[in-house]
Formats: structure tokens, sequence, C-alpha cells
């Protein structure tokens, strides 16, 4: 579905909703979420704060929408691959987004550790879907429970090793980027891949 498809209000909407978010994305570059004000974003985008809350309910609630974000488009990136093929995919594309801004990932970590990240009437609609894919991607909403392991049912049968080689795999993707500062760690998709070889070396 192409762009021009879309109403004015929707492109208008889909935009804003969007520009909140990379707002975000690029004050976490320097700053923690704690000291980013609702204020001091809609001052920048030159909307009112309870313009901001018609979108999201709270800042937490922008890191939860970054995040369905990222669940379409893994699902996007691993379209058509074998399973372990996938799963090499969406952890090379992870260190690449992590590496991109790691205080943003360090503030979703942190996040889920004292207080999860349950799904609050956040949403990714097809407006938005268009405007940031290109398309209007036609996949689920989810997190990295939902795309990854699919793909492991796929080439493990056995539940209890699946729900080992899942913890694995989540406690590689979310605890591997907290040694990034020290600088013997080298590149994250380096050391993603020699976890990945290690976990998943049975299959290959």
């Amino acid at each position: 579905m192409p762009i021009n498809s879309l109403s004015l209000r929707e492109k208008k909407q889909a935009t804003l909703k969007l520009k909140i978010l990379d707002t975000f994305d690029e004050k976490l570059k320097t700053k923690a979420l704690a000291d980013i004000s609702v204020k001091e974003v809609a001052k920048e985008l030159d909307i009112s704060e309870m313009t901001f809350f018609n979108y999201f309910g709270s800042k937490k609630e922008v890191l939860i929408y970054f995040i369905e974000l990222w669940s379409l488009e893994m699902q996007m990136h691993i379209e058509g691959l074998e399973p372990l093929e996938a799963i090499y995919r969406i952890f090379e594309d992870t260190a690449i987004m992590i590496e991109k801004n790691p205080n943003l990932f360090m503030e979703i970590v942190a996040s889920m550790a004292l207080q999860g990240m349950a799904k609050k009437n956040i949403s990714v609609g097809k407006a938005e879907r268009i405007l940031h894919f290109g398309k209007d991607v036609p996949y689920e909403v989810g997190g990295f429970f939902d795309i990854i392991v699919p793909l492991l049912s796929q080439i493990e049968s056995s539940q209890d090793k699946l729900a080992l080689v899942y913890l694995s795999l989540f406690n590689t993707c979310f605890a591997m980027p907290l040694a990034m500062r020290d600088p013997r760690f080298g590149s994250l998709k380096e050391r993603y891949f020699e976890q990945l070889d290690f976990i998943l070396k049975s299959y290959k």
C-alpha cells in the first residue's frame, strides 16, 4: 500500500508519533530517560504536552513503541530465511541498533528489569508502518520471545531444550551489551556470534 493512499490526517498523526520517537532516540544518546522531560520534547516538536500524552501515556511507552517497531523490522528482515540464518540475522541487526545508541538499549533493559515491558495500548498503525518501512508490513508486533521461539520450534522438538536454548539466547541478547564499555570487548556483532556459535552449535 503506497504512501499516497493515506489521508492527510493519517500522515500527520503517524509522522508526529514517529517524530516523538526519533526525538527521544536522539536525546537518549546523551541523557538518561529520567532526565528527559515531556515538556522539553513537546517544546522541541512545537506541540503541547497534552498532544504528547494523546500518543503516549508515559515516557516508558515510547520505549515500548521502539520495541514494537524493532519487532516488525526483524520480521521483515528474516522473511524467507532458514531458522538458524534468521536467528543470526536478528542478532546482527540488533547489534547494529545497539551500537548506534547504547543508552537507548540500556534504558530498555533497565525498564525490563524494574517494571517489565508489558504492552499498554501501544500499537503501530498502518500509516506508521508505511511511513517507517515504506510499506504496510503484514506482521504482528511482539517481543524477543515472540520472534525467537517460533524459529527455535522449527529446529528443536524438545520443549525442555527449547526453553533452555531460548533463555541462553535471551541472556546473550540483553546481557552481552552491558560489557560494551570494556575496551577489550571488541564489536558487539562478533561477541554475539561467538555466543550464538556456542549455544547453537548442535544445530549447525
